[in-house]
């Protein structure tokens, strides 16, 4: 995975989130989401648990 691409959080998640920024040694990412709500702000995932969207 790699800045840009959209994911979902678990294989079952509903919604979408972008990636911001990747650190592969940490094996984490920031990520923000797609939709435009108040109060949006980035926050880090595992990348283990993160799907991409298809």
């Amino acid at each position: 995975m790699q800045q840009g691409d959209h994911v979902r959080i678990g294989t079952e998640g509903v919604s979408v989130f972008t990636i911001v920024s990747v650190d592969e040694d940490a094996h984490s990412a920031i990520i923000e989401s797609t939709a435009d709500a108040p109060g949006k702000y980035p926050f880090p995932a595992k990348l283990d648990n993160l799907a991409p969207v298809v």
